[in-house]
């Protein structure tokens, strides 16, 4: 999803995907666009990616924030690769010509909404997870941990697994039966996956321990589920998709149970957190689980810090480590939804303060003289 809005304001006026449709009606999706980002994947040249990003951008700029001579801020991951970095300088600031560029991390702006100098950010994206523990303001990068089987691809994979296992047809005669591989077109046509992924809860730990009862039982003799999510039906294209609770109420479990992710070696979220904390120096730990600051489209998941505040402590009583005795989460309660944009809202609030934008941005001047957005330790600006 890609967050836009302007300096000072507190939500972004638009969120949309990453992605559009070109003169031939294909789509460009948000893996091609952001190619870059990783050379492995990119199959094709430098000039065809940054041809498309450009086409994207100038969507952006032109037709929802136009008009574009007005300095501009990209919110940024901290694993950001330098060709994506530079493709995006180049469009910005000698393409489509906006006053000035500058590039802020996402885990740094988050922190400026609340506050606070001490902060454990998790940011739980589309495509990865990364976690990153900053102390007294100073980003501690040596202690970060990172995976890739938590995160909102992750998560859909795992809502279509339980689809496959659990989810129904309703006919017209009120049968039903099994999803048929025809039912998928339909499916992914609709993008019920995705859907279904946007109305999720977490359960408590006792609650999902029943639930993997009732799933390892036999059919015909599984226990009755005290269900807190009802049954839906999702009428489309003369179907009707029913889907149970279970769906609901499991999908998230992929963040706790290393045993869901059979291709991956990664910790579940919470054995990861600890992980990362136990790291820390000794006299950090402590600051860190009291002020756990959760980013991205997946920490809006109802139940979902409750959960993980459970799962910290047990395994801290396990370890006998004594450093999650208190677990707690910086939320606004007045804005819904605040951790799918909260890195926006700092990048704005930093956006009010003029004189530190003007100082800290890269102009077209500057760009064309040789010189690089600074990246995001702003301790070095690499020459070409």
């Amino acid at each position: 999803m890609f967050r836009i809005g302007c300096a000072g304001e507190i939500t972004p006026r638009h969120i949309i995907r990453t992605e559009y449709v070109d003169d031939e009606g294909k789509l460009i999706t948000s893996d091609e666009l952001l190619a870059l980002n990783n050379r492995k994947t990119a199959t094709k040249s430098t000039e065809y990616y940054e041809e498309i990003l450009y086409k994207f951008l100038r969507i952006v700029f032109l037709k929802v924030l136009a008009p574009t001579d007005r300095p501009v801020i990209f919110v940024e991951s901290i694993f950001m690769s330098e060709s994506l970095r530079n493709t995006i300088t180049k469009i910005v600031v000698e393409k489509i010509r906006c006053k000035s560029l500058m590039f802020m991390p996402s885990h740094v702006c988050a922190t400026f909404p609340f506050n606070t100098q001490n902060a454990l950010v998790v940011d739980i994206g589309h495509s990865e997870c990364i976690a990153v523990p900053i102390i007294e303001g100073v980003t501690m990068l040596n202690e970060f941990e990172s995976a890739r089987s938590i995160c909102g691809r992750q998560l859909e994979r795992r809502v279509r697994e339980q689809m496959e296992k659990y989810g129904q047809i309703a006919e017209l005669n009120g049968e039903r039966r099994a999803i048929t591989e025809n039912d998928w077109q339909d499916i992914d046509a609709c993008k019920l996956i995705e859907t279904l992924s946007l109305s999720l809860i977490c359960l408590d730990k006792e609650r999902a321990e029943n639930w993997t009862k009732w799933e390892a039982s036999e059919e015909g003799e599984k226990p009755d589920i005290e269900t807190l999510c009802k049954e839906r039906l999702f009428p489309n294209n003369g179907k009707i998709f029913v889907v149970p609770p279970v769906v609901f109420e499991t999908s998230t479990e992929i963040f706790f149970n290393e045993n869901l992710n059979p291709t991956s070696f990664d910790l579940s979220l919470p054995k990861l957190l600890h992980k990362l904390v136990s790291k820390c120096p000794i006299d950090l730990r402590k600051k860190l689980f009291p002020n756990i600051l959760l980013t991205g489209g997946v920490s809006t998941i109802p139940g979902l810090m409750k959960r993980l505040e459970q799962e910290i402590q047990v395994i801290d009583e396990k370890n006998n480590s004594k450093i999650a005795v208190i677990v707690k989460f910086y939320q606004f309660s007045e804005i819904k939804n605040t951790p799918l944009f909260v890195s926006w809202l700092g990048a704005s609030l930093l956006g009010s303060l003029r004189e530190t934008i003007e100082r800290k941005s890269l102009t077209l001047e500057e760009w064309k003289n040789g010189k690089l957005a600074a990246d995001w330790t702003d301790i070095i600006v690499k020459s070409r």
